[in-house]
């Protein structure tokens, strides 16, 4: 993908809806780093999002990853929160054999996302998904504290991790807040597709992105 901060677009609409959209967008897409679907042949890489990928046993988790991988699919977010390490193992490693960059939810954006997991539940995942050779992960953008905090996991880790987050737009979060409390690419769906002018709007967001990523520490 792209250096940060850069946008990922998220195409939750109607293929044909999406597909217009996308040609909509192809002027501004020097600050887009990706679409984020299931699957449509556009020029960006494609993020996959499955609903929640990687949440069953390991052989059902590596079928999920060869039927996105046999769709072209370039980048895959897996959920293993309820399916433990042996799942999020089996994800990553599916990834690497099937040439798609595994990306790895650490913590949703809604409200009460966490109610039934256990409090450390965050940073476990993260530990897991650093030591398999994570490179990409998904944070709440609409979380800033929780966005600094895991920023600092990443200084801590000694390694070079992006964070992509949703939770930006119509969840209540701020581009500009989120890059600079850690965000690198914000996710962003409902601000783009349902504006009047989406070629404009992203080039405000990325605009906000800039000033974020000026700011952050």
């Amino acid at each position: 993908m792209k250096k940060p901060p850069s946008i990922i677009v998220a195409l939750d609409i109607p293929l044909q809806k999406a597909s217009r959209l996308v040609r909509d967008l192809e002027k501004v897409e020097d600050k887009i780093a990706a679409y984020k679907i299931s699957s449509l042949q556009v020029k960006l890489p494609l993020i996959y999002d499955h609903q929640k990928g990687a949440t069953d046993i390991p052989e059902i988790v590596e079928q999920q990853v060869k039927s996105a991988s046999d769709y072209g699919v370039n980048a895959f977010i897996g959920v293993p929160q309820g399916a433990g390490s042996k799942s999020l193992e089996s994800f990553v490693s599916a990834c690497q054999r099937n040439k798609v960059e595994p990306i790895v939810l650490i913590e949703m954006s809604h409200s009460e996302s966490d109610k039934y997991l256990h409090t450390d539940y965050a940073w476990r995942v993260f530990q897991d998904a650093v030591g398999l050779g994570v490179r990409h992960i998904v944070a709440p953008g609409n979380k800033v504290e929780r966005l600094k905090l895991i920023r600092e996991w990443i200084k801590q880790s000694g390694k070079e991790i992006s964070i992509l987050s949703p939770g930006i737009g119509a969840q209540g979060g701020k581009a500009k807040e989120a890059v600079q409390a850690g965000t690198d690419y914000p996710i962003i769906g409902r601000q783009i597709y349902e504006s009047e002018n989406p070629a404009k709007e992203v080039e405000k967001i990325y605009k906000e992105c800039l000033e974020g990523f000026k700011k952050r520490k």
